[in-house]
């Protein structure tokens, strides 16, 4: 594990987390259109894990748990564990030995983290050469800049570090929702990951993908109503995926980035 110890979140926290939870996964059921996107997206991931025989497939953060339904044999975590969970883990001091996993998968996490630079540490030290870390976070683009800040309740700053730590060691009272949805923006599209593999040259950038246009904020996400109906909202979807993939540079409102761990 990491010498940095884990942080203790009061029980105060820990029940506001699991309520959030609950709420996604009853907003989850409500919102067919939200459910055909995160499908999407967690193909996306299949596609892009590596091989079984690397290790086992790990996901971080996995909250409402809705990957199970989409990718067999992952392993859920989170720092709060849910009866859905397989165990409790936090990002920042990884439970497993050196070398020993295939994937790290990260949905929505990575801007919640109060310490990347931690995380990824512990990922260069846990995963094997080949293994991969896949991300999937929001991103801050032309058009979603406008919606993510009028909109969403996490705040988006453009001017913060995207590596720096966020709070003081040792400091246990910071919500595990507090955010940055900048952060993978300003890490992975705009500075290309140049950064990230400086600090850490046995990762190397695979790809930065934006996707995910209109039909993804006509889900109304996990606190608002769906904008169109499902009819309509269908049709929208499957115009989208016939369009250029560089035009969702412009108009996306979500990122998918895949890191590999190198020898």
């Amino acid at each position: 594990m990491s010498e940095r110890a884990e942080v203790e979140l009061s029980q105060a926290l820990r029940e506001q987390c699991l309520a959030r939870f609950e709420a996604h996964r009853r907003a989850w059921e409500a919102n067919p259109g939200l459910r055909a996107s995160y499908a999407g997206w967690y193909r996306r991931l299949w596609q892009a894990l590596p091989a079984r025989e690397l290790g086992p497939w790990i996901e971080l953060g996995s909250g409402p748990g809705f990957a199970r339904e989409f990718v067999p044999g992952l392993v859920l975590t989170d720092v709060v564990q849910a009866p859905w969970h397989d165990r409790r883990v936090s990002a920042e001091a990884l439970p497993f030995a050196d070398g020993s996993v295939g994937a790290l998968v990260l949905f929505d996490v990575l801007h919640h983290l109060a310490r990347p630079t931690t995380f990824f540490a512990e990922a260069v030290r846990v995963l094997r050469p080949g293994g991969r870390v896949l991300l999937c976070e929001p991103y801050i683009g032309p058009v979603s800049h406008w919606v993510y800040r009028l909109f969403h309740k996490e705040p988006v700053d453009m001017s913060a570090d995207p590596l720096a730590d966020a709070v003081t060691p040792g400091d246990g009272a910071r919500d595990p929702f507090a955010s940055n949805q900048a952060t993978p923006t300003l890490a992975f599209s705009r500075d290309r990951g140049r950064k990230l593999t400086r600090m850490f040259p046995r990762l190397r950038m695979v790809s930065v993908e934006h996707m995910a246009g209109f039909s993804y904020a006509a889900t109304g996400g996990f606190s608002r109503r769906p904008l169109l109906p499902w009819r309509l909202w269908r049709v929208l979807y499957a115009l989208e995926g016939l369009l250029p993939k560089f035009l969702f540079r412009v108009f996306g409102f979500r990122m998918f980035v895949v890191i590999e761990r190198q020898p």
